[in-house]
């Protein structure tokens, strides 16, 4: 390529607008500089300070109206203007161009805040007119009058007396020029943009611009101080016709007062020049605010009750079309009752039935699953249950977590093949007689074993799955035995092992199964995850890819809360797939057990006093007391702790507190509860605060308005033995 190719290459890629775009630019910028110059020629008629400086300069206000609806691309035209117009009345060229930089730079910045704080040129938003005021013409015209009165210092055309008089003046003139004209220029485009006045708001609109022209026109000449009698027809203007009516009667109402200013007659015809000034700001601020911020209050108010009336109407028209479809549905539906009789009765007899099987379902639904899980001291536990679908149907997935004597814990969690009532009575038959055979013997092989022989003898054939665990709380020992189900996870935030062993297939499936216990040793930290297949299961996809994602999923959430860790699984693993089978989830994650005192709050229920126990039991080992000294301490907190339970609360059982600490050799706890002790009826008894006297060094009652205090203290011995 030549040189003169690659140069004629370079203008033909480059961005020079075309020649009608160009021809386009130049005739806006010429217009926009003609405006410019004449309403300079108008505000340069009021002035009151040498010949450039009047308390009403409506080129600030043009410039601004064009940088909003045409763009800051048109700063050369009001540049040009705004220098040709101080040429004439400014000491020199130099003077002139500075003048014209800040006539130009103010409506700039004033446009590009406007911009920033997402003014909208409708001005139909009450924080569009006080953006107009408080960002586009008070702070921004600062500009324009600071570099306009330094020119007029520099020039000597002032002296330094009168620059503070000075710079007010043309302050207040360009901010006038930005709150009188810009919405005037503003509300042109809207005539065409928005919906079309009527005649009838026609003629009401010159009628209030004429009645507001002579209204001032009379006092703008009258002695008596009456300008704001105009106030009002222009507050009228802007509710009726907001923007469009208000603005043009506020242009004209601030001409004739700035004039009326500038030839010194009617109310401005007494006092200087100070007071004259603020006599005319003060109105034309009041004409300003008065029209548009008011325009723009009418105008939020009318587009909020333009769209309630059109939703409204949108949601007559939804129900009048809902209506008909439902009505010409209904029509359909008798036409084929009537032509099929027999049949919609048999149907009737059909949907009877389902509906029966649907109440069914719901009761069994609800009381299948445990409504809460047991309070566990030292334990923290968490269960989900996701149906499948959501009709009638019902799963035969489960879960139990269960007290046991000695402070032990049975978690179980199975599942009944197939679904409905057949599925779901199965179901509760095997959870309740599992929850009865635990508490009676709660050895994993015992319990799996007397739920197989149930299970063998129902009337109906069913595949059940069967999970059963044996936690000790205070030693961390699990033992189990599986039945055809998925094996438990154990995880903490390193690692996650799944529980092999114990394996034997599903109940009801062979007629002598050999169940076999496996014990497993849960390292501190870690957690416990019970599942149901529907978690890891997926169509198409191998199941060990499941149980893959379960043990990451599990170990990167394993820091979190049992509840946030549930919710976590079940967020990740199905993921936006439909669950296509019921989901059970049981979490159990063992607290460890911190140095220093014990701190319990349990409901004051009997039930309770086991997991005290246990609490207490597994405090005092930690703490090295010997067995002699424990079990005397347990049978007094026992006491302690019953008496709460008969005597602090009535049907409703409050709160029982319980803390423990070793102060050197002493044992200190503390048993309170926040209720009022009934008086004791003459029944006999009344021996357990002596029992408690005579076990523990020293028993101190103390009863109140929030409850009753029992502390007990006892020395023990450390690590000796009966």
């Amino acid at each position: 390529m030549t040189g003169g190719e690659l140069t004629r290459s370079r203008w033909e890629g480059s961005t020079l607008p075309a020649a009608p775009d160009l021809a386009r630019l130049v005739g806006r910028l010429a217009l926009v500089g003609v405006a410019y110059y004449l309403g300079a020629r108008l505000g340069l008629n009021l002035s009151l300070v040498e010949q450039n400086v009047t308390p009403l300069w409506p080129p600030t206000g043009i410039a601004v109206a064009v940088f909003l609806v045409m763009g800051r691309a048109m700063w050369p035209g009001v540049a040009l203007a705004a220098l040709a117009v101080n040429l004439p009345i400014s000491d020199g060229a130099l003077a002139a161009a500075v003048t014209a930089a800040g006539n130009t730079v103010a409506p700039l910045v004033a446009v590009t805040l406007l911009q920033r704080a997402g003014f909208r040129r409708q001005l139909d938003r009450s924080r569009d007119a006080l953006a107009l005021v408080f960002v586009g013409a008070l702070p921004s015209m600062a500009i324009s009058a600071t570099v306009g009165t330094a020119v007029l210092l520099e020039t000597d055309l002032i002296g330094r007396g009168e620059a503070a008089a000075t710079w007010a003046v043309w302050w207040t003139g360009d901010a006038m020029g930005v709150l009188v004209v810009a919405p005037f220029l503003l509300c042109l485009p809207l005539f065409s943009e928005e919906r079309s006045w009527r005649p009838q708001r026609w003629a009401q609109g010159v009628g209030l611009l004429l009645l507001a022209t002579a209204t001032i026109a009379w006092t703008a000449r009258s002695e008596v101080p009456v300008l704001f009698l105009v106030l009002p027809i222009l507050a009228f203007a802007a509710w009726r016709l907001q923007l469009r009516g208000a603005a043009p009667a506020a242009l004209i109402t601030s001409l004739v007062a700035s004039w009326s200013a500038s030839r010194a007659i009617g109310p401005f015809s007494h006092g200087g020049l100070f007071e004259q000034m603020f006599t005319l700001q003060a109105f034309n601020a009041c004409v300003a605010l008065t029209s548009f911020v008011l325009s723009a209050v009418v105008s939020e108010r009318n587009r909020a009750a333009e769209a309630l009336a059109v939703a409204a109407a949108e949601l007559e028209d939804r129900v009048l079309l809902r209506t008909d479809e439902l009505t010409t549905a209904n029509t359909r539906l008798l036409q084929e009752i009537r032509d099929r009789s027999e049949a919609e009765e048999q149907l009737s007899l059909e949907e009877a039935r389902t509906r029966r099987e649907h109440q069914i379902a719901e009761t069994l639904q609800r009381g299948l699953l445990p409504d809460r899980l047991p309070q566990i001291p030292g334990v923290m536990l968490a269960a989900r249950y996701v149906p499948a679908t959501a009709d009638i149907q019902v799963g035969g997935d489960w879960y139990d977590v269960i007290q046991l004597p000695d402070g032990l814990i049975g978690l179980a969690i199975g599942d009944v093949a197939g679904h409905g009532l057949q599925a779901a009575a199965t179901m509760g038959q095997v959870r309740m007689a599992l929850r009865a055979y635990a508490l009676q013997d709660p050895a994993p092989v015992a319990v799996m074993s007397s739920v197989h022989q149930l299970v063998s003898q129902l009337p109906t054939a069913e595949m059940v799955t069967l999970l059963y665990l044996l936690f000790d709380p205070g030693t961390r020992h699990l033992r189990f035995t599986n039945a055809g189900h998925p094996p438990a996870l154990v995880f903490d935030t390193a690692r996650g092992e799944y529980l092999g062993g114990g394996l034997s297939p599903p109940l009801g499936v062979t007629a002598e199964p050999d169940f076999t216990e496996v014990a497993h040793q849960m390292w501190p930290g870690a957690s416990l995850l019970l599942y149901t297949d529907g978690l890891v299961e997926r169509r198409g996809v191998s199941i060990q890819d499941g149980l893959d994602r379960l043990v990451v999923a599990s170990v990167a959430d394993a820091s979190q809360d049992v509840d946030e860790l549930c919710d976590g699984l079940l967020l990740q693993l199905p993921g936006n797939q439909p669950v296509t089978d019921d989901i059970a989830l049981v979490a159990m994650r063992p607290l460890p057990l911190v140095p220093g005192p014990l701190s319990l709050t349990l409901s004051g229920e009997a039930r309770m006093l086991v997991q005290m126990r246990v609490a207490v039991r597994r405090w005092l080992r930690e703490n090295d007391v010997s067995p002699a000294d424990e079990n005397e301490i347990l049978i007094a907190c026992g006491e302690a702790s019953s008496n709460v339970v008969r005597h602090a609360y009535g049907a409703t059982p409050g709160p029982m507190h319980l803390t423990a600490e070793l102060v050197d050799d002493t044992v200190v706890i503390d048993v309170r509860d926040d209720g009022a002790w009934r008086p004791p009826a003459d029944l006999g008894g009344g021996w357990g605060l002596q029992l408690i006297e005579g076990l523990m060094d020293s028993v101190d009652v103390e009863r109140s308005a929030d409850g009753t205090l029992v502390r007990m203290r006892r020395r023990v011995r450390m690590g000796a033995t009966e």
